[in-house]
């Protein structure tokens, strides 16, 4: 009798189970409900963010054991590492996401929830008037792809964020990945007290610098006239590598 019992309850448990998960529905990003809208804003914010204030903002949506999984990097350790990548990174490059569909599926006995958002990312990196060799890099780069965010309800913070990209396949192993994003975070968190000073210097120093800036042009139109030519070179060189890779993508599709 016990045995006939068993599948009995078993099935009946994963009945329930099954029961508790609801399907996974799709709706377009400004038919979903304002709590879904304000989760998607905060992806948007995180990966746009680039001055550490803005960052910091961001990542308050995170939950304190927050996973981040890349197809470059498996980030464990927490809402702090994520931030403390988010900062090294900043300098480099932003990210604008464009949302085209959502799917959310929720879990009722396990209080939480999945959100699926498929869209479009532009990687836009930055580019220094004292760094020539980043007046060479594309404007844009579109990235097709998915943002997955696994919501826990009963603090509503984003417990693990998984980005996938149909044109970027995940290859590098996890391990490879979590130790690249153990690195970058073990730095990241020791390395931000001092980084943090050196960013409110340069800040500081660069409204310092523009303000004089802006003095110096209004009294030196010639002055003026060099920096303004400065950025015309500057775009003219950007303008020429993004035509040479257009030429040499088509060559090659031929």
């Amino acid at each position: 009798m016990a045995a006939s019992e068993y599948p009995s309850s078993t099935a009946a448990h994963a009945g329930s189970a099954a029961a508790s998960a609801s399907p996974k529905i799709t709706k377009l990003p400004e038919d979903v409900q304002p709590e879904v809208r304000q989760l998607i804003s905060t992806v948007q914010a995180f990966k746009a963010a680039t001055d550490w204030d803005r960052i910091d903002s961001a990542t308050r949506a995170l939950d304190a054991d927050c996973v981040y999984d890349s197809p470059f990097m498996y980030i464990t350790g927490g809402r702090d590492r994520v931030r403390a990548v988010a900062k090294l990174l900043a300098p480099f490059a932003y990210t604008e996401f464009d949302p085209k569909l959502v799917h959310i599926t929720m879990n009722s006995a396990e209080r939480k929830a999945e959100l699926e958002v498929e869209g479009m990312l532009r990687v836009l990196p930055r580019r220094y008037w004292f760094a020539p060799v980043t007046w060479i890099l594309p404007s844009s780069i579109p990235l097709g792809g998915t943002i997955t965010l696994h919501v826990t309800s009963w603090n509503d913070k984003v417990s693990r964020i998984q980005e996938r990209f149909t044109n970027i396949p995940v290859i590098i192993p996890r391990l490879v990945r979590w130790l690249a994003g153990w690195a970058m975070g073990s730095f990241g968190v020791v390395a931000e007290p001092a980084l943090c000073t050196l960013n409110d210097w340069y800040t500081a120093g660069f409204t310092s610098v523009q303000g004089s800036m802006e003095q110096v042009v209004q009294q030196h139109p010639q002055a003026a006239a060099v920096i303004s030519k400065a950025a015309e070179v500057r775009d003219k060189v950007a303008t020429s590598a993004e035509a040479a890779k257009a030429r040499v993508m088509s060559i090659v599709s031929e």
